[in-house]
């Protein structure tokens, strides 16, 4: 296993145990959190207007 890939693994394991070690009540507000950051990204997501083109096909000819 790569470095990077093994200091990666022991970070999120890290994280996992502190997140666990939390009071309930913390854990709650981070899942608050989350919802309020989600609910913000869906209204941007409708009220939104993007134009959206479709990419040239792959291989095609330059004009």
């Amino acid at each position: 296993m790569s470095p990077l890939m093994q200091r990666t693994l022991e970070s999120k394991s890290a994280r996992r145990q502190r997140l666990m070690a939390l009071p309930y009540p913390e854990k709650v507000r981070i899942v608050e959190q989350m919802r309020a950051a989600a609910r913000e990204i869906r209204q941007a997501e409708i009220s939104t207007f993007v134009l959206r083109e479709e990419p040239p096909p792959y291989g095609g000819t330059k004009s």
